[in-house]
C-alpha cells in the first residue's frame, strides 16, 4: 500500500508539474495580431499573462501600489471616492474619435471590434497622397508590455482592469499596394506616453514613450524619401 501511494504521489507531481509548465507557455500576453512595438491587451489576456523572456505580468504588484498610493489616483481616498468608467464606454470614445478623423461617421460602431477602412472612391484633389488609398483596420487596444522609444528595451505598461485601463486606438496596414495609384503602403506609427514600470523589480518609474501604429500611407513608386520620413524612420527602433 505505500508503495502504491509512492507511485500515486509521483504520478500526482509529474501532472502538476506538466500542467504548470503548459499553462505558463499557453498563457503568453498576446493581444492584437501585427502590432510590432506593443503586446498584450488587458482588455482581453489574462491579468497573470507571461511577456518578455517569459516574465509574469506584474498584476499583484500594480494592485498593490494601486490601493496602497495616491501616485496614481491623486489620493488613496479620492481614488475610491470616483467611479470607475466602463472599459467599453472609453473603446467606443475613442473608436467614434478616431471615425471622426477618418470622416467615416455614417457607419455604426461596433462594441467589440474595429472596421475596415477601404480607400475612397474618387481621387481627392489635394496634393498630398491621402491614406484612404491604402487598406486599413483598426481597433482599440490595452497594451501590457512594449518597446520604449527611448532606451528600445522592454517595458511594462501600466494596466489595472478596470480601474487604470490605458487604452489606444491603432490602425494598421491590410495591403502592401495601394489601390488607385502605383505604389507601396508604407505603416505609421505615433508615439503614446504611457505609465510605465521597467522589467524586473516593480518600481515606479514614471512615463515612457512607446510606438502604436497609426495608419497606413501611400508611397508613389519612385517617389522620393523626404528629410521628415527619413527623420522619423531612423527614431523608431530596430527589433
Amino acid at each position: 500500500m505505500g508503495k502504491a501511494c509512492r507511485q500515486c504521489l509521483l504520478i500526482t507531481t509529474i501532472v502538476l508539474t506538466f500542467t504548470s509548465t503548459y499553462g505558463k507557455l499557453s498563457s503568453k500576453c498576446e493581444g492584437t495580431k501585427g502590432l510590432k512595438y506593443v503586446w498584450g491587451d488587458a482588455m482581453t489576456d489574462s491579468p497573470d499573462c507571461f511577456g518578455p523572456n517569459n516574465m509574469q505580468y506584474p498584476s499583484a504588484a500594480i494592485a498593490r501600489t494601486f490601493r496602497n498610493s495616491g501616485v496614481w489616483t491623486g489620493s488613496s481616498r479620492t481614488g475610491r471616492a470616483k467611479s470607475t468608467i466602463d472599459p467599453e464606454l472609453t473603446k467606443r470614445a475613442l473608436l467614434a474619435a478616431h471615425e471622426r478623423n477618418l470622416g467615416e461617421l455614417q457607419t455604426p460602431i461596433t462594441s467589440r471590434s474595429g472596421r475596415a477602412a477601404s480607400s475612397s472612391a474618387s481621387v481627392p484633389t489635394c496634393t498630398s497622397t491621402p491614406s484612404r488609398l491604402c487598406k486599413t483596420r483598426y481597433n482599440t487596444t490595452a497594451p501590457m508590455y512594449g518597446v520604449s522609444l527611448t532606451s528600445g528595451q522592454p517595458v511594462t505598461i501600466v494596466q489595472k482592469f478596470p480601474d487604470l485601463l490605458q487604452q489606444v486606438v491603432f490602425e494598421v496596414c491590410e495591403s502592401n499596394e495601394c489601390d488607385v495609384v502605383r505604389g507601396e503602403c508604407t505603416q505609421t506609427y505615433v508615439p503614446y506616453l504611457f505609465l510605465v514600470i521597467p522589467l524586473g523589480p516593480v518600481t515606479l518609474t514614471g512615463q515612457d514613450y512607446v510606438l502604436v501604429e497609426s495608419g497606413c500611407v501611400c508611397r508613389p513608386k519612385y517617389a522620393a524619401v523626404s528629410n521628415n520620413e527619413a527623420s522619423a524612420m531612423s527614431a523608431i527602433p530596430r527589433l
